[in-house]
């Protein structure tokens, strides 16, 4: 995380690793290192990170924080929904029922725009296809309040290696509001 002036306060400390080896202050390792849950899928075809792959992550902690649920439960099966918490609140928002992914401890004491507003980015930011989600200062607007949140199909797309940019259609669908499944 970020403060006001862009200094990073907080990070994953299982994708960021330091280690004392004699007079060396760090360690390379060419191993995928991260958090289950919080790593975009493309990660594991890449075998790095990239500012779609940290947006991904932000996305996933958006929804933790929102849901109040862990990014990954196979203790917790959910047979409707599935087993991580992405394809638990794209399920809920499928059924028109993005809400209910809502941390129950609230007791229902939110704005509902707002619980939408950030469940929906949620959704943006983990979208499969590391080319359609936001950028991190987009994001930053809609928490502001300053913008809308991203268009989001109500199916999850499904993941495809190797990615492809959307086309110039695409874009513009998703873009001028025609296509929006953000109904709020």
């Amino acid at each position: 995380m970020l403060d006001s002036d862009f200094n990073a306060r907080l990070g994953d400390f299982g994708l960021a690793r330091m280690f004392k080896l004699g007079e060396k202050t760090h360690h390379s390792t060419k191993e995928l290192a991260g958090t289950p849950g919080y790593m975009a899928p493309e990660i594991f075809h890449m075998g790095r990170t990239t500012a779609e792959t940290d947006v991904y992550a932000f996305g996933v902690l958006a929804l933790v924080v929102a849901s109040g649920r862990t990014p990954w439960n196979q203790n917790n099966h959910d047979k409707k929904y599935g087993t991580n918490v992405i394809d638990w609140v794209w399920g809920l928002y499928k059924s028109n029922m993005i809400t209910n992914a809502i941390d129950p401890k609230l007791n229902r004491n939110f704005d509902e725009e707002q619980a939408q507003s950030m469940l929906v980015l949620g959704l943006a930011c983990c979208h499969p296809n590391p080319y359609v989600r936001p950028s991190m200062r987009n994001a930053l607007q809609v928490l502001m309040g300053e913008a809308a949140p991203p268009s989001v199909p109500f199916e999850k797309p499904a993941f495809m290696w190797p990615v492809s940019k959307p086309s110039f259609t695409e874009l513009e669908l998703s873009f001028d509001g025609e296509d929006d499944n953000t109904d709020f």
